[in-house]
This record gives structure tokens, sequence and C-alpha cells, in this order.
């Protein structure tokens, strides 16, 4: 059944055991306006029946004002009304007809409250978003000029210099040239990649001393953290930034899911042409999916950058590691 015939089938399912209750209980000739003697209804004309009868209808109403499209709710909410007046109508005449039409539109009414306060939260989360992208937006612009400037400038250098040089030397000033494509190509790869991996608004700033960075981060978290990083100076800064987000992601990880543990290790230091961390924690070991969309977020930043990721728990705890190559692709 389709998702836009199911509040017509509820409707039409309610609607017609609201008829044939009334009618069992009255006379099915009463309940099409004919003039005949009421009938004895038995268990179907206690209070109990009568209110589970009132809460099947004011629940499908509410539901109906709530969720269903416009059009059929429209149809369905008229459809409902009227059965429940013609059953109040043929049972109790005039005395009960105003408190059965009341609570219907008063459950219409929680209703399209309840529709407008969804529509309104979805609005509020749609409007975050989209101030999350462009802060993302400015956060890519900001990263870009930092990180791609240096290599420009370097070629700028370059340049300058073989202008100076060629008006004395034409094959030296040439010489310079491949220096210059380097450059060029390091530019370049760093902005491509910085394009891919730029995804995450609030990530932590990556500074030309990504040691330092690393150490200020880890005294900002608030845990307890035996810390050791062992890098060279001259850590590309695109990469810098995504070892400083893993790391922060992964503390942030520790913070929400591991609330128990009482020992954290971060590992940085350079390997065999890449870099290598670990965060690992002797908190309560927690399923791969607890950390929401972090750790979908670490493994495709480490897949883009071309390295491995691993998350998952160790017997004794939690632990996190990545690997990241230096030479950054164009």
């Amino acid at each position: 059944m389709g998702v836009h015939h199911r509040p017509l089938a509820a409707t039409a399912l309610v609607c017609t055991a609201v008829f044939v209750v009334t009618g069992l209980s009255n006379g099915f000739s009463r309940a099409f306006f004919q003039d005949a003697p009421g009938v004895d209804g038995g268990v179907l004309r206690t209070p109990p029946v009568a209110t589970v009868q009132a809460l099947l209808v004011l629940g499908v109403a509410f539901w109906l004002a709530w969720k269903a499209s416009v059009r059929p709710a429209v149809v369905a909410l008229a459809a409902l009304v009227l059965v429940s007046a013609h059953a109040t109508w043929v049972s109790f005449r005039f005395d009960y007809l105003p408190l059965v039409l009341v609570a219907c539109l008063t459950a219409v009414g929680a209703g399209l409250y309840a529709r407008l306060f969804q529509r309104s939260r979805a609005d509020r989360a749609a409007a975050a978003e989209e101030r999350a992208r462009r802060d993302e937006r400015l956060d890519m612009a900001r990263e870009l000029h930092d990180v791609v400037a240096h290599h420009v400038t370097g070629m700028l250098v370059q340049a300058q210099a073989a202008l100076v040089v060629a008006e004395q030397d034409k094959d030296k000033a040439c010489a310079m040239l491949d220096g210059i494509v380097d450059g060029g190509t390091d530019a370049l790869g760093a902005m491509r990649l910085m394009v891919k991996t730029l995804r995450d608004n609030g990530a932590a700033a990556a500074t030309t001393d990504l040691s330092a960075d690393l150490l200020q981060l880890v005294e900002r978290s608030g845990l307890q953290v035996r810390a050791n990083v062992e890098l060279p100076p001259d850590v590309p800064p695109e990469l810098g930034r995504s070892v400083l987000r893993l790391v922060q992601e992964s503390l942030t990880n520790v913070r929400k899911h591991a609330v128990d543990a009482t020992n954290v290790e971060v590992d940085v230091r350079l390997g065999a042409g890449a870099v290598m961390l670990s965060v690992v924690d002797d908190g309560t070991a927690r399923p791969s999916h607890s950390g929401g969309f972090g750790l979908v977020g670490m493994r495709e930043r480490v897949h883009e950058l071309g390295g491995r990721f691993f998350a998952g728990p160790t017997g004794d705890g939690w632990l996190v590691t990545a690997e990241l190559p230096l030479e950054v692709r164009a």
C-alpha cells in the first residue's frame, strides 16, 4: 500500500468500525435516519467501548493533521468528523454532540501544532547546516591561503631570481625553471588536497610548528593524556592540519564515549615516509559505530590522503591509528 493511501485506508477502517458499532448498538435502521426502535447493544453500549471509539477517532485525527498530506488529510478528517457526529446523534442526540466536535477540533489543532513544530525544527536544522557550510567555505579559504601561499611565494622568488640571472647567464636561468615547475606541482597538489580534506568546521588550526600544535591540543582536551610527539619541523602544512584534526576527533570521542577512561595515550611520530599516529584509552570498549559520523569522517579523510586507518576495541579500551604519507599527490 502506498504511503499516500494509508491515511484514507486508516480513516475508512475507523469510520466503518464506528458505524458498525453504532448500528449494532442502536439498530441499523436508526443509523440510516429511519424511524425504528433502538436495540439493546449490551456490551457495545458500555462506557469502555465508547471510550475506545473516541480515543481511536481522536488518535487518527491527530495523526492525519500531523503527518498526512494536505488533500488526503482534509478529506479524511471531514469523513471522521461526519461519522463521529452521526454516531453521536444516533446514540445521544444533542447531548454530547458539541463535546464530540470540540474534541475533534482539539485533536486536529494538536496535530497541526505538532506539524508546525516539526517543520520549524527542520527549518532550524537546515539553517544551522547552511551556516556550517558557509563557515566551512570561509575556513577553506583561509586554509588554502595559508597552505598554498608559501608554495606560490617560492615560485615567485625563483622566477624573479631567474629574470635577474637571465641578463648575464641564460643557461643558468633556464636551469632554475625546474624549481619553478616543482613549486607549481607542489602548490597544485596541496590545493587539491585541501579541497578534498577541508570538511570539518571548528577543526584545530595548524601553525608552522605541528609538534607544538599537538601538545597544545592535548593540554586543552581536558583529559589526562600522556603525549609522545616526535616530528620534524618540515611536515607539509596541508598534512599537519589533517593530523591535528584526527587527534582532535579521537580525543573528542574519548570524552564522549569513554567517560570511565583513566589513561589516554597519544603518540605521533615520523615513520618511513609517513606520519604515524595513535590514540588509545582504557575506557569501556564501545561498538565501532558509537562515534557517530566522527569515525566515518576520519576514515574518509585518511583514505583521501592515501593513508591507512583503523579504529576499534583493544580488549582493554579503544584504539585509533592512522598512517599518513608525507608525499602530496598532485
